[in-house]
């Protein structure tokens, strides 16, 4: 993996794009450290943790499951060029704002950190005490429920 780690809105992570198979993923990543499968959904998603780097990856999919999804907290993760361990929860909203993402919705968690959806982003980031704890991101659908691959 590379050392920089770069959240790409609605793209992907890195080089990682939204759409590729588990394969590709395994061929950049490397074997993951952990996996789940979560069944809370019509389709079940496959989840892969990449501890060490700080990486969880989602895939989707009936047939062939594709990459739809990631979610970090490894620190050094940039979002707009920025550190995510840099960024404050109160600067979330104007971070987003200066790079074209303005709907926002907050919520708290019950587990008690605080959940700032940035929906036309696709992004859910997570606060404790105002720090920032995770980001999860992912690819976005048409109206149809079509991935819409950048």
């Amino acid at each position: 993996m590379e050392e920089k780690i770069e959240i790409k809105i609605k793209a992907g992570l890195n080089n990682l794009k939204f759409g590729i198979s588990m394969d590709e993923v395994k061929k950049i990543l490397g074997d993951p450290d952990d996996t789940e499968t979560i069944e809370d959904s019509e389709e079940p998603t496959e989840v892969w943790y990449y501890w060490e780097n700080g990486i969880t990856v989602f895939f989707e999919g009936e047939n062939k499951k594709i990459c739809v999804c990631f979610e970090t907290d490894n620190p050094d993760a940039t979002l707009f060029g920025k550190k995510i361990s840099e960024i404050k929860e109160k600067e979330i909203a104007d971070l987003c704002r200066k790079n074209g993402f303005s709907d926002f919705e907050t919520e708290d968690e019950e587990w008690g950190e605080q959940r700032i959806s940035i929906n036309d982003a696709v992004m859910d980031v997570y606060f404790e005490n105002g720090d920032l704890v995770s980001i999860n991101w992912g690819v976005d659908y048409d109206d149809d429920g079509n991935p819409l691959f950048l």
